[in-house]
Parts: C-alpha cells; structure tokens; sequence
C-alpha cells in the first residue's frame, strides 16, 4: 500500500469518526486505552528510511532497536494521540530540527520514535 492510499484512509476514517461524534448518539463509543489498546488503534511507520527506537525521547538516548523501513511500529496509547518534546533531531541531512517524540511499543514495553520522521495513522 502506498503512502497516498494509506493517507487517504486514514483522510476517510477521520471523517467517519467526527460523523459518529456529531451523531448525536446518546451514548458514547467505548475507548480503549492503555498497552491493549496499542494493537488496535495505530501506528507509525516509514516508506522512505530506517527509524531508530529509543528508549527515551532523545536521540542521546539507548537504541533500543531500528524500525525498518515500510515495517509498522504501533503506538503506545489509543490513537498515537499526541507528541511528547524531547531531544532534537532531523529526520535528513536536508529537513528541519524537530523536538516531537511519539511513544510507541517495542517488544512489549515503552519506547519512542521520532515523530516527522514516521507517517502515522489506523493500522490493523
């Protein structure tokens, strides 16, 4: 799958969860949180490079290994919701510094994967 289909989905599922939010539905979606929750909901991944994991939001940090590239990493919380600012890094020798870590699982416990340098979205 391509990196425009793989946007495009995740562009047509978006809109179908703010139409189920604005449904007016009297009860609201159970959301799974937590390591569970990280299978279901999303991920991160590269058709471009190989991403270093770390164990901290830092490029200082231990690599705790590398996710090769057009391979998935799944985040650590429901929905890859937010960033976290840490260390800075480039994902190029030609792209800006950026600070945004997002948390993401790696063998079974918490780890970090520079956030410009991965697409993320809903992968099953």
């Amino acid at each position: 799958m391509n990196k425009i289909t793989r946007l495009a989905m995740v562009g047509i599922a978006s809109v179908g969860l703010m139409a189920t939010m604005n449904s007016g539905a009297s009860a609201a979606p159970e959301i799974k949180v937590g390591p569970a929750a990280a299978q279901e909901w999303g991920g991160g991944w590269s058709d471009v490079r190989d991403v270093s994991i770390r164990e901290k939001p830092s490029t200082t940090a231990r690599k705790v290994g590398t996710l090769k590239k057009g391979k998935i990493v799944k985040c650590w919380v429901a929905g890859c919701s937010g960033t976290h600012n840490g260390g800075a890094y480039k994902c190029s020798s030609s792209s800006p510094t950026e600070k945004d870590w997002h948390e993401v699982r790696w063998n079974g416990k918490k780890a970090w994967a520079a956030s410009r340098c991965l697409e993320w979205g809903r992968v099953e």
